[in-house]
């Protein structure tokens, strides 16, 4: 299974799923997800989130969550590890419950948050498991629609505000938006960038100057997709200044140019639309010559921790600097 990208920032917001192995079940009997709520309880007294909106399905869950700290991946691996410990004691079973890890989607607050309230309370609806939102026992759309608190687990204020400053009206606007996706309304995550952030253009933005700032893997396919792309004359120009070589002595091909060779390699690493055809004009080669240099490079970044290092370097400098 191809990993998941993890961002964490503080002030993020998610909307989170989890699955069981196989598409099998996670909740066997009301207990499981009564002990599965206490878990969310417990955890976010721990780590001090809002949980805005949750869905407990029979075969997996959606949880919609705002992290004022950077620690995403922390709740996550508690709410799942404490959950599986607990099912495999219970049913005298061993082994994976969950399909992998978690997926998590980075969302524009301000632009999808009623949007994915709404979302994730007609779960039980879509899946035709309740007739109306407020038949099902398991999600926090019942907190919603009273006046008074309601569920503890639930931040609901901010998604009440959307509608209106007086509670009462706002309860009531909220429950009217609810039901009218009952006929039917378009999936949100239609508009999903990369697999994994769903929001307007400037936010994507913000996302993309963040991947260069925060300590994930940029060579993970939905960093490739999102990190705006460097120009080619940036590459050369960083490689150029990195090395201390002029730009003809970087072109020029030749034996031993092993900084040529990584040159090629970022011309292709920081660009997930620049094609080898392209790179090869810069080097004067043709495009199955630049596929053998950038597996070549690959090869060796595998056993030289330098070289690996040296690439680090340059890609933060390329992102940062140039």
């Amino acid at each position: 299974m191809a990993r998941q990208l993890r961002v964490e920032f503080e002030g993020a917001f998610y909307h989170i799923t989890s699955r069981g192995n196989l598409k099998g079940k996670i909740f066997f009997q009301a207990g499981d997800k009564e002990r599965f709520l206490e878990i969310l309880k417990r955890t976010k007294d721990k780590y001090e989130y809002f949980l805005h909106a949750y869905a407990l399905m029979d075969n997996h869950y959606h949880l919609l969550i705002e992290t004022p700290k950077a620690n995403i991946s922390q709740i996550m691996q508690n709410i799942n590890t404490s959950y599986t410990v607990f099912v495999n004691k219970k049913y005298q079973r061993s082994g994976h419950l969950f399909q992998g890890r978690f997926k998590g989607i980075i969302v524009d607050k301000e632009a999808y948050l009623v949007t994915l309230s709404r979302y994730i309370h007609l779960n039980p609806v879509r899946a035709k498991k309740a007739e109306k939102p407020e038949k099902s026992r398991w999600t926090s759309y019942r907190a919603y629609i009273t006046s008074k608190a309601g569920d503890e687990l639930v931040s609901r204020e901010d998604t009440l505000r959307c509608f209106s400053e007086r509670k009462g009206d706002a309860v009531k606007a909220y429950r009217m938006f609810v039901e009218s996706g009952i006929r039917g309304v378009n999936n949100p995550f239609e508009s999903l960038e990369s697999g994994l952030v769903l929001g307007k253009d400037s936010f994507l933005e913000k996302i993309q100057d963040l991947l260069g700032k925060v300590n994930i893997d940029n060579e993970l396919p939905q960093i490739r997709r999102l990190r705006k792309d460097v120009p080619a004359e940036k590459v050369i120009a960083c490689c150029c200044s990195h090395y201390g070589k002029t730009e003809d002595d970087l072109l020029k091909r030749g034996k031993g140019n092993s900084e040529r060779q990584v040159a090629i390699y970022l011309m292709k690493a920081m660009s997930d639309k620049r094609t080898n055809k392209e790179i090869g004009r810069c080097f004067g080669i043709k495009g199955p010559a630049v596929s053998v240099v950038i597996k070549a490079v690959e090869d060796r970044m595998r056993k030289d921790r330098a070289l690996n290092r040296d690439i680090g370097i340059l890609k933060g400098r390329m992102i940062n600097e140039f």
